[in-house]
């Protein structure tokens, strides 16, 4: 497989012995702090990139690794997803053990060949059934904004970059020149800023898909969380130059990761009554 050009490992190397000797892993240690009833994860997806795109004050903490085995790695020490009912569509939930309650395949049951990801509604359908049969705490771990970048015109989910086969490694090249997504991205295969623009659709389009549960399962008096296990990089100056989310970079672009809490409102025992006492609450008087 083609390796990385000779500056981008010299370059993503320094990045790994400075940034891994920090430790501001805030993440799972809020998931065992919080109370939650389910847990979205929205794989590769940036706090800043999120935070641009949705008008909701989106929270963030930062995660204790920079790609998912590290994050899952994590997982599996901290034992915070322990007796949890996992639906995910990433297959490496399937190479740690977190202790888990049950796990339900989506990446073997729901994968789109075409598009080259599973989507998000299925993971989302396969955690409100565990909800609907009573199974709590739920984590949905989507695939979605990661590469392939894709997003969702009017009801159909589309490549939101048109060259999928970089993303799939380029399944019809000889072993010798193939890519991953992060070996194109460095040398220089893939547009940059394209590929951005289309992670910021991505992006938009997979929050836009969560909000439709995350609003009926709140109505259902769930409270939800709603993160992601990494971020994402494009070459840029602040992101040192990296491109994708390699191992062990625990720089902000790839560690800081939505964290936002959603619940319904608590009723309070001693709410006002009279209209006096209702602008009071509301601050005009």
């Amino acid at each position: 497989m083609t390796v990385e050009p000779l500056h981008y490992r010299a370059r993503k190397w320094l990045v790994q012995q400075v940034s891994d000797r920090l430790d501001r892993g805030t993440q799972h240690r809020r998931l065992a702090e919080d109370e939650w009833d389910v847990v979205v994860v929205l794989d590769a997806c940036r706090w800043d990139t999120l935070q641009a795109v949705t008008s909701w004050p989106i929270g963030s903490a930062y995660s204790p690794g920079s790609a998912t085995p590290e994050w899952l790695a994590a997982a599996e020490r901290t034992r915070v997803f322990e007796d949890c009912h996992v639906a995910s569509a990433n297959a490496q939930y399937e190479s740690v053990d977190l202790g888990l309650a049950a796990l339900r395949r989506v990446w073997e049951t729901d994968w789109d060949a075409g598009l080259g990801t599973v989507l998000p509604e299925p993971v989302l359908a396969a955690a409100d059934d565990f909800l609907r049969e009573g199974e709590r705490p739920v984590v949905a771990h989507l695939l979605p904004p990661h590469a392939p970048y894709v997003a969702r015109v009017g009801d159909t989910w589309l490549p939101a970059f048109a060259d999928a086969d970089v993303w799939k490694q380029n399944p019809n090249a000889d072993d010798e020149d193939r890519l991953s997504p992060q070996v194109a991205m460095a040398r220089g295969h893939i547009d940059l800023e394209r590929a951005h623009q289309a992670y910021v659709a991505s992006v938009e389009s997979t929050f836009e898909a969560v909000a439709a549960y995350v609003s009926r399962w709140v109505r259902d008096d769930y409270t939800v969380v709603v993160t992601a296990d990494h971020g994402e990089t494009f070459g840029r100056l602040r992101e040192f130059g990296l491109c994708g989310h390699p191992y062990r970079c625990h720089i902000d672009p790839l560690v800081e990761v939505p964290y936002e809490r959603f619940e319904g409102a608590t009723p309070v025992e001693d709410a006002p009554e009279g209209v006096e006492a209702k602008l009071e609450a509301l601050g005009y008087v």
